[in-house]
């Protein structure tokens, strides 16, 4: 009841609150698969999840099926590259009946020119159909690093594409084919600026908008094309803003990580310097499509405190919101790298949840790969390791469905008041009993521990500063809250 009297931050790093939702993919022989999870892709009841069969540079790319079920997921085979001597590797999608897998390395027409390998369900059976390329190819074009199906066309991102054919230089392009059963015809090619590269690394598309992004020496821009007269066209290209973050001046952020577009709105990352707080103030800036002037118009910031990162990446789609660290974490602990899920509730972000891998080892790369279909979600996991991390990681896989997640950090809710604070804090617990609590300063080093139940810790002695308090409770669920000292 007299919650509502204090006002308080929080910094939320939850390793151990994973919802019973989360479901690891897991193929047979799984100590001989190596970074499985890189990419994947699936329909409304199966999965293909890439991995090495052997430990690089030794194994090849192959695709491992599982079918995903009520009861749960199972292994339903390997595919192969359907070519001898060219390799799976690049982008994957999957529908009820079609699969495509990217070959950027085939060298069928050229040095690494890259395919795309189409596969027709059959009777249950994922069966070879057609070899897609483009007419004209050149070296290093690296096509099918990104595959996106919508509205009956097929995206196929060619990375290392540039119009005049240099192998060095990486432009990027999107070719776009019309599916008919299982013909698919050439309509076009989408590029950028030729001083830009990365594009069509990201593809996000929804209704008659695509949207991704490019860079340059200088910047990253956000590029918009819609449909006219059944080409897609360029009507917008956006700078996006530089990060103005003193306290971390060196922070960078691939330019396809940090926006996603849905709900035709944008969502991007940015981070800004907050007074007497080292880690800033992180929000996801929102932007209304206008398309009366076929531009970005400002909504809203977003503020989120959950983890003690600068780096994050932002997933969005349809209601739920997903931001994932991609760097360094400034709390000297290591950790399982968390994947912080948000609802949207009538117009409003919650949080809702956080995410990890299941291995008892820690500094991977949970949910760098995610991928959104509806209201089930997959997480790559490639570099997490399973056994003692000497050499090559097994890597990981996890299928979510958000209709079943529940609100773990609610359940389990830890306030601490006042914040900021000239001496004491007491520990508010709502449904559970601390066991311990952990003080540690800005550099990550403890400064006080308490082992016993308390609800009240003397923090008078310290100087003033942010620090961060760990919490664990007596179900072994950890909490890290930040308090400022005065």
């Amino acid at each position: 009841m007299f919650m509502k009297k204090f006002f308080f931050f929080t910094l939320l790093i939850s390793f151990q609150s994973i919802s019973q939702s989360l479901l690891r993919i897991e193929p047979e022989n799984f100590s001989n698969v190596y970074f499985f999870g890189g990419i994947a892709s699936f329909n409304n009841s199966e999965i293909a999840v890439s991995g090495y069969d052997a430990m690089p540079p030794n194994g090849t790319l192959k695709l491992y099926l599982f079918n995903y079920e009520s009861s749960g997921i199972s292994p339903n085979g390997i595919l192969n590259s359907p070519e001898a001597n060219q390799f799976f590797g690049g982008g994957i999608e999957m529908t009820d009946n079609y699969l495509f897998v990217g070959s950027t390395t085939n060298n069928t027409n050229i040095t690494n020119g890259g395919a795309v390998y189409v596969f027709k369900k059959v009777n249950s059976t994922w069966e070879y159909l057609q070899k897609i390329q483009p007419a004209t190819q050149h070296e290093n074009d690296y096509f099918g690093s990104n595959i996106k199906i919508h509205n009956g066309q097929l995206f196929i991102t060619s990375f290392g594409y540039d119009a005049n054919g240099d192998a060095s230089i990486n432009e990027g392009a999107v070719y776009v084919f019309n599916q008919n059963e299982d013909a698919f015809s050439f309509q076009q090619i989408i590029t950028t600026t030729p001083e830009n590269t990365g594009f069509g690394i990201l593809l996000d598309i929804e209704n008659d908008m695509l949207v991704t992004t490019s860079t340059n020496s200088a910047n990253d821009f956000i590029h918009v094309f819609t449909v006219e007269n059944s080409n897609w066209e360029l009507v917008n290209t956006t700078l996006m803003p530089t990060f103005n973050f003193e306290s971390s001046p060196d922070i960078y952020i691939p330019h396809f990580f940090r926006v996603s577009f849905s709900n035709l709105k944008l969502y991007m990352y940015d981070i800004v310097d907050l007074e007497f707080d080292l880690l800033g103030q992180k929000m996801i800036k929102i932007y209304n499509w206008s398309e009366d002037f076929e531009e970005w118009s400002f909504a809203e910031d977003f503020i989120f405190q959950e983890g003690d990162y600068y780096e994050y990446k932002v997933k969005v789609s349809g209601n739920n919101m997903f931001i994932i660290p991609v760097g360094f974490y400034i709390l000297q602990m290591e950790r399982k790298n968390p994947a912080f899920h948000f609802v949207n509730n009538e117009g409003n972000w919650n949080y809702n949840n956080t995410y990890a891998g299941m291995s008892s080892y820690t500094n991977d790369n949970f949910g760098h790969f995610t991928l959104v279909k509806g209201n089930k979600v997959l997480f790559g996991n490639a570099n997490e390791y399973w056994t003692q991390p000497i050499m090559a990681a097994n890597g990981g896989a996890y299928m979510l469905d958000v209709t079943l997640g529940i609100n773990e950090f609610e359940t389990n809710n830890f306030v601490i008041y006042p914040n900021p604070t000239d001496g004491k804090i007491s520990i508010y617990a709502q449904n559970s009993e601390t066991s311990s609590v952990e003080i540690y300063n800005s550099l990550g080093k403890k400064v006080l521990e308490s082992k016993s139940t308390i609800s009240e810790i003397d923090i008078s002695n310290l100087t003033a500063g942010i620090y961060f308090c760990r919490i664990t409770s007596n179900d072994n669920s950890i909490i890290y809250q930040k308090i400022i000292k005065r």
